[in-house]
């Protein structure tokens, strides 16, 4: 049998040996314990939980001190005993009082941490307060209550002295027993409050009491009593601000308008004469002493202006009663001339309304002369009319054509059935009238004998007033009734040959009076524009009317006379109108 040796395979380079590889092992064994040895040590090092209670039962007390809290132990079993009998007296507190005391001392004497001593020594210190502060409590209220009721019986100097002992004690709580029971802050506050306010009431109202003699002192024009009433009525006042602030009686406002009021009593004499001036002038306005009642208004807004330069804060004060006394003045140094103005005016109308246009137009003349006169010398009279003006420059501008459009307007009016004071326009306005009068032409389907168009109700009411000027009579737009009066009955009438509409009209309105007239002699009532009407009975926002149908409407619409609403400023390529004028 062949023997066969085990042979050994070479160690690579890279490969440990068992010993180091044990050595190894054991190196990071040794480190993971140090580690782990090193943290319990560290441990033990830091703070610690401590039972003081154990602490202290361990220490050993001195009997000193341990006498002083059995002592205290024995007083508060007295204690307890006399209040199982009785209510209790001023000695039962004293005895909890001493039990406090002594508590407190062991646990001065101790020196360390007893909780259980210290809580004893709360309870008996919160026990001694309530019992100390009770009477004090009691003592307190009642004063309070006895202050009320002297307050309600207006006694507020008793009252005050009450409310200032009840705080006292409420404030000797407070301070001497702060763990009791009956401490309360906000119930001094309340008292320190009520005290202060019995202290202010008096002087409000001797203050109020100054102010109503002060206004009687006005009424019966005694400024001097009036000033001085016054004056101490503000000095108590702005006491009352200053020493008590936060109460009711304190008032800024009432302050300030007590000082406005003084300087109005200051400033009241010379009010008072400057009423006196006023009221002579309208005396002598009215006796038609003109010159003498603008002398009179002239002086009253030179003492108003005085008066508002040295008491601007006076109620008294007014730059707008200076103007009104200056208005007075030039309107009673104008009355003259507003008269000759007037009657002047008057004399124009009744020119124009006879038809008198020349001498009319001398007359336009004369009057826009005085006018101009008036509003320059006199520019702050009421006598100045802007109407008036307005007009009388208008007449002015057209004073040329004034025969030529009554002759023109004259031809064309027709009378109205059933009225005798008012007549027609037998046409509705042509543009060429319509261009004359307002020197504008708004309409969009042009002409000069085919009826304006594109016209609002205001504009008709604008032109209805300057023909009015011209003519020197009344002229207005037809109401329904008068529309419907000068139109007549239609169950006979043949529309095709009155009415343009929209079956002969090409869609757009045609020149006036090229059809057939209507029964009382008016053309184009019905169809080719449509016609404002007078408000009557309307309110100002309200819409406006017009009546009679137009050009673009079929004939069966046109015979039912259609009204129509639309706004009053609106404008419409459809729509005109016509006028009518007071005869008589």
């Amino acid at each position: 049998m062949a023997i066969f040796k085990k042979k050994h395979r070479p160690r690579l380079p890279h490969e440990s040996s068992p010993f180091k590889k044990f050595l190894l092992t054991f190196l990071v064994f040794a480190l993971a314990v140090l580690v782990l040895g090193g943290a319990w040590f560290l441990s033990k090092m830091g703070p610690r939980d401590v039972d003081y209670r154990e602490i202290a039962q361990t220490e050993e007390v001195p009997e000193d001190l341990l006498a002083l809290k059995e002592e205290s132990i024995e007083l508060e079993a007295k204690f307890e005993e006399f209040m199982a009998l009785r209510e209790a007296e001023p000695q039962d507190i004293e005895l909890i009082r001493k039990a406090r005391d002594l508590q407190k001392a062991y646990l001065e004497g101790v020196g360390g941490v007893d909780a259980d001593a210290a809580r004893r020594l709360r309870d008996l210190t919160v026990r001694y307060e309530n019992l100390a502060a009770a009477d004090l409590q009691e003592r307190s209220v009642q004063l309070e209550t006895e202050a009320e009721s002297l307050a309600q019986e207006k006694n507020y100097e008793a009252a005050r002295t009450k409310y200032r002992e009840a705080y006292a004690l409420q404030d000797k709580i407070n301070q001497d027993f702060p763990q009791s029971n009956a401490y309360n802050v906000g119930r001094a506050t309340a008292l320190e409050r009520q005290a202060s306010y019995l202290t202010a009431e008096p002087l409000l109202q001797n203050s109020l009491k100054l102010e109503s003699e002060a206004e009687e002192f006005i009424a019966e024009e005694n400024w001097e009593q009036a000033e001085e009433k016054l004056a101490r009525a503000i000095a108590i006042q702005d006491q009352l601000n200053r020493e008590f602030r936060g109460t009711n009686q304190a008032s800024v406002a009432r302050l300030e308008r007590l000082r406005v009021k003084l300087v109005g009593i200051r400033s009241g004499q010379s009010h008072v004469e400057i009423e006196k001036l006023a009221a002579l002038g309208d005396l002598r306005k009215s006796e038609g002493k003109n010159l003498e009642a603008a002398k009179l208004y002239l002086e009253a807004a030179r003492l108003q202006r005085r008066l508002n330069e040295a008491f601007r804060d006076s109620p008294y004060a007014s730059s707008e009663l200076v103007a009104e006394y200056q208005r007075k003045a030039e309107t009673a140094q104008s009355f003259k001339l507003g008269r000759a103005v007037e009657r002047n005016h008057n004399r124009l109308k009744d020119l124009l309304s006879k038809r008198q246009t020349f001498e009319a137009t001398e007359v336009i003349v004369e009057l826009r002369q005085d006018i101009q006169q008036m509003r320059e010398a006199y520019p702050r009279s009421s006598l100045n009319d802007e109407e008036l003006e307005l007009k009388v420059r208008y007449l002015n501008l057209v004073q040329s054509d004034l025969g030529f459009i009554q002759d023109r307007v004259y031809q064309a009016l027709l009378p109205i059935p059933e009225e005798d004071e008012w007549r027609i326009l037998k046409t509705e306005v042509p543009q060429a009238l319509f261009s004359m009068i307002m020197g504008t032409n708004p309409s969009r389907n042009r002409g000069d004998v085919k009826p304006v168009d594109s016209v609002s109700w205001i504009e008709a009411k604008q032109f209805c007033e300057r023909l009015s000027w011209i003519m020197g009579k009344p002229v207005r737009l037809p109401t329904e009734n008068e529309f419907r009066a000068a139109l007549g009955r239609l169950r006979y009438v043949v529309l095709e040959e009155h009415v343009w509409s929209l079956s002969n009209s090409n869609s757009t309105s045609q020149p006036i009076g090229t059809k057939e007239p209507f029964a009382s002699g008016c053309h184009d009532l019905l169809g080719n524009v449509s016609e404002w009407l007078e408000s009557v009975d309307r309110f100002e926002t309200e819409d406006a009317r017009h009546i009679g149908g137009h050009a673009l409407d079929r004939l069966e619409t046109i015979f039912t006379v259609p009204i129509r609403e639309a706004p009053r400023e609106e404008r419409n390529r459809m729509t005109g109108f016509r006028v009518v004028m007071q005869v008589k």
